[in-house]
């Protein structure tokens, strides 16, 4: 088996999302929901060679590390769902940028990283992409898939959204060749709850307005529709809101599954 320290780190303890859900919504409430998908949510991690490489002795390498997105599962330990922007801030994806997932097993202690080793699907016209994914030999933990949906929701409906808002990232540790050799960062998933507040349709594409707010990093996580436990949009953006103080974030949003559907179908994403 290769050594662990290749592919995890340590992360502080804090509250299950778990206990923080119950206290929300009592034990009937999300506890199970969130249990069910939490294990197959990722964080995305971006490693970027820094412009300013000055100062450094010779063979030493500067390099930007941030968590800059959320993944999710829809074909075990291997393929993901995120959303394009998370890659170069909306551009086209820089080539020479290295990406790593992050599972963190029951949201506790301890965080595995796997590279991302192949990028099947890229779709900047509907914000979304599928990610590939190449678990190290004794890899000591599973990304299962989580079912997705094409049916159209409707206004109202409940839905929980899990994703990694960004961590400050205390010490990181990447090799000469851009590949991440472990650190020091809390990394822990967020778990929310909400409704359908609206949704529109242009040009085919279907697009979910929600009660739901999230923060940098979570943008690519799942919105799942609470009754059947199955994503049918990702978290993207919210809506520009006009005041006479000048404009604020007004509704989040996010874009129907059914824009990428036959690119699911082939990958073998389970529907429901």
């Amino acid at each position: 088996m290769p050594d662990k320290k290749l592919y995890f780190s340590h992360i502080r303890d804090s509250f299950s999302v778990a206990s923080r859900a119950r206290r929300l919504a009592g034990p009937a409430g999300l506890v199970e929901p969130i249990a069910r998908i939490r294990d197959s949510v990722c964080a995305v991690l971006r490693i970027r060679k820094a412009a300013d490489q000055s100062g450094l002795q010779p063979g030493q390498v500067n390099y930007e590390i941030g968590i800059v997105g959320t993944a999710w599962c829809i074909v075990p330990n291997r393929y993901l769902v995120t959303a394009f922007h998370v890659f170069n801030e909306c551009k086209a994806r820089e080539a020479a940028d290295k990406f790593f997932v992050f599972t963190v097993p029951g949201n506790g202690p301890i965080a595995y990283h796997a590279p991302i080793i192949a990028f099947p699907i890229e779709r900047p016209d509907v914000d979304m992409a599928i990610i590939e994914v190449s678990l190290p030999s004794g890899f000591p933990a599973t990304i299962p898939s989580m079912s997705v949906t094409f049916d159209r929701l409707t206004d109202g409906e409940k839905v929980l959204t899990y994703a990694f808002p960004a961590p400050r990232i205390n010490q990181g540790r990447v090799n000469t060749n851009g590949e991440w050799c472990g650190g020091d960062l809390f990394l822990k998933a967020n778990a929310n709850e909400g409704i359908v507040a609206g949704q529109f349709e242009y040009n085919s594409l279907i697009t979910y307005e929600l009660n739901v707010g999230w923060h940098h990093g979570e943008s690519g996580g799942p919105i799942i529709r609470l009754k059947t436990g199955a994503a049918f949009s990702i978290m993207q953006r919210y809506r520009n809101i006009q005041t006479p103080l000048g404009i604020v974030a007004g509704p989040h949003q996010g874009n129907a599954l059914s824009a990428i559907e036959g690119d699911l179908r082939v990958l073998g994403a389970r529907i429901i």
